[in-house]
């Protein structure tokens, strides 16, 4: 096999992460040229030609779908691909394109720094893909942080509020530390082992090599990765950021990384089945258990819907960590649920707002009290948001508990 042959079958999977790299560097060159030769910002024209692109990358995911291998290593062992990730794209790139005609609609509301926001997030979408097909558990961490800087700049944003810099910098600390952990896990791997290529560590494990060191530190790995997610007792950032940082925000925070974290947790169960399921399965039922008492005395909307989420992460680490064919796929299940409710759940929280016609002062409404009043007066806005409470809470007929 020829050497360009080899490069371009590895640039092949990686055609959809570099369509978005393309996309990111063109958008930074149009915006600065508009700015010095035009003096005016295109920015909404330029996420409009995004979603254009984005539509076009899913068509062409669709077909790519049907031919997708199964399982496949390239690029020398440090990616993988197949046709599970590459449908988990089409749906996060589903959520992106919806998640831009939000951005787009809550800039009319209020004025958000639109460049800032999309540079941001085509970044950190492009670390989460990068991060879920990485086989090499540094690589994976180094694009794990690449997600993180990006959020750290995301809560950041809302910088006029006291609330979002004291969440940003929470977080920053917190999740640095957690960081830390993780890579201390990754060296006491690579110090039993000698690799740190997923599918290596798999033929070791099979082979009865693991020892208490190597557990060691896929543990802390799994510590790390219960942090990002928000899991009972790593969970202290994540109502500070839902409620400091913006709306939108929130909403990305709460969608697109998660589902990454999810599927390298997802990858770590299977490959290393006997491991780690009993303390997952363990953190993810007090998840469960704290997350719903906690939720009883919340009056803010956003760290309901904080707490809420770790009920549900719970849900799908437990049905992964039970490890079934029936189990997994609940799982999967429950999170495209979870993914697309959360979606259409901040799609209507945005037009939940008051103006101050005297000062012109915009306010997101976000006290469960006030809510009701607003809703009240809605009789479609009742029906729809009553709709997707329901159902996240799982009473019967709704999807939540077709998924439970």
């Amino acid at each position: 096999m020829s050497a360009s042959f080899v490069n371009f079958y590895n640039i092949y999977f990686l055609h959809v992460e570099l369509i978005l790299l393309f996309i990111l560097t063109l958008i930074i060159i149009v915006h600065f040229i508009d700015k010095l030769y035009f003096k005016e910002k295109g920015d909404s024209k330029n996420l409009v030609f995004i979603i254009i692109i984005l539509i076009f990358l899913i068509h062409h995911l669709l077909l790519d779908s049907v031919n997708s291998p199964k399982l496949i290593i390239f690029f020398y062992g440090y990616f993988i691909y197949s046709n599970f990730i590459v449908w988990l794209k089409i749906v996060m790139l589903t959520v992106l394109i919806f998640y831009f005609v939000l951005l787009l609609i809550y800039n009319q509301i209020i004025k958000v720094p639109l460049f800032e926001y999309i540079v941001l997030i085509l970044t950190a979408f492009l670390g989460s893909f990068l991060f879920m097909i990485s086989n090499h558990l540094f690589v994976m961490f180094v694009f794990l942080e690449l997600v993180n800087l990006c959020l750290y700049c995301l809560i950041g944003l809302n910088k006029y509020s006291n609330k979002g810099i004291e969440a940003s910098f929470k977080y920053f600390v917190q999740s640095s530390l957690a960081t830390i952990v993780g890579f201390f896990g990754i060296s006491l791997i690579y110090l039993s082992m000698g690799t740190l290529f997923i599918h290596e560590l798999h033929i070791l494990y099979v082979a009865g090599a693991f020892n208490n060191i190597t557990i060691l530190g896929l543990t802390f790995i799994l510590f790390s990765l219960f942090f990002k997610m928000g899991l009972f007792p790593f969970h202290s950032w994540l109502p500070e950021v839902y409620q400091g940082s913006l709306l939108l925000t929130a909403a990305f925070i709460a969608i697109i990384p998660k589902t990454a974290y999810i599927l390298v947790f997802l990858r770590l169960i299977v490959e290393f089945y006997g491991t780690l399921e009993h303390i997952s399965f363990m953190f993810a039922f007090f998840s469960v258990i704290y997350g719903s008492i906690i939720t009883l005395y919340q009056t803010t909307f956003r760290r309901l819907i904080a707490y809420g989420s770790m009920v549900h992460l719970g849900f799908i680490i437990m049905s992964i960590s039970l490890y079934g064919v029936y189990t997994i796929a609940a799982a999967i299940f429950y999170l495209l649920f979870y993914i697309y409710l959360t979606v259409f759940n901040f799609a209507i929280m945005i037009f939940f707002f008051e103006r101050n016609y005297k000062t012109l002062e915009i306010t997101f409404i976000d006290d469960l009290s006030r809510l009701s009043i607003i809703t009240n007066k809605n009789k479609l806005m009742i029906f729809f948001f009553s709709f997707i409470l329901f159902s996240f809470a799982g009473l019967p007929v709704f999807v939540g508990f077709i998924s439970k």
